[in-house]
């Protein structure tokens, strides 16, 4: 009988007079009940959210003035995405470290441009279809608080101010000073891809830099832990393929402002996936490892 009590009543061995004070242990597991019941809800929310998304309810439209902006909806879950020095193995598939921009250009025959789609079952003309070559220019990366921004002068369109990221929740996200993050990390919240040409980034001053790229044979299907993050040491850039999924290029605080050349294809088709909107997910990036090289 003492056993019994004490697995139903956890204050068992208090005075009988006092045991209306003691937590029955199904009010626990009530408790849990309840947590369990609304975690459940929560992710039934999200599942429902995502399908409706994608059986053609209201996507994010990446607007100038939504990319620059986007309203961000707090509660967001989190991925942590797995990060891994850049090398030349562990960018297979991805794209190439390089040691300097002229590496990879048309002009050496080795920057890639997709031809041009067909839209019957003629094939284009040989020597046709790829021709508009590249374009490049500046692209600028900054800190405004929590903020992180990137600014693509290469491209010859007003959809080219992004809101790349956030040092911290959006909930707690500030303009004002260095924000309330730690500086040492980045949550992303959309990823895009290029599906007329590559692209290059090479840092104008010699910096350590992030890459958040998904392989492109996961195509329009990826999903936020399909991400891998990889760290591009200082003096070397980075190459990417046709149709993988990154966004822009990653500082630590202490590294910015910064400018980067980018050379891409100079039709600048981009596809995006809003990871807030469609997954009610960030993607955490830890920058602080960048800190190692001042």
């Amino acid at each position: 009988r003492e056993r019994v009590n004490a697995i139903l009543w956890p204050g068992a061995s208090c005075p009988r007079a006092s045991r209306s004070r003691c937590t029955p242990i199904w009010h626990n597991m009530t408790f849990l009940t309840t947590r369990l019941m609304v975690r459940a809800a929560g992710l039934v929310s999200r599942q429902l959210r995502r399908a409706s998304y994608r059986s053609g309810g209201a996507p994010f439209v990446f607007s100038p003035e939504n990319f620059r902006a986007p309203a961000l909806p707090h509660g967001l879950e989190v991925v942590n995405v797995p990060v891994r020095d850049a090398t030349q193995k562990s960018l297979d598939g991805y794209g190439l470290l390089i040691s300097s921009p002229d590496e990879i250009s048309c002009e050496q025959g080795n920057f890639e441009i997709t031809p041009w789609p067909t839209t019957g079952w003629r094939a284009l003309d040989p020597g046709t279809g790829d021709e508009a070559g590249t374009t490049e220019g500046p692209f600028e990366v900054w800190w405004q608080g929590d903020y992180f921004y990137g600014h693509n002068l290469a491209i010859a369109t007003a959809n080219n101010f992004y809101l790349d990221g956030l040092g911290c929740m959006p909930e707690d996200a500030s303009l004002e000073g260095s924000g309330n993050g730690d500086g040492q990390t980045l949550f992303l919240w959309m990823s895009d891809y290029h599906p007329d040409g590559g692209q290059l980034f090479w840092p104008l001053e010699p910096i350590p830099f992030m890459v958040c790229l998904g392989h492109r044979s996961r195509g329009d299907g990826i999903h936020p832990t399909d991400m891998r993050a990889f760290r591009v040491p200082r003096g070397r850039g980075i190459y990417i393929h046709p149709g993988t999924w990154h966004n822009g290029v990653y500082a630590a605080p202490a590294h910015t402002p910064a400018r980067f050349l980018t050379r891409q294809g100079k039709v600048h088709a981009r596809v995006s996936a809003s990871w807030a909107a469609e997954f009610q997910t960030l993607l955490r990036v830890p920058l602080g490892s960048l800190l190692e090289e001042q």
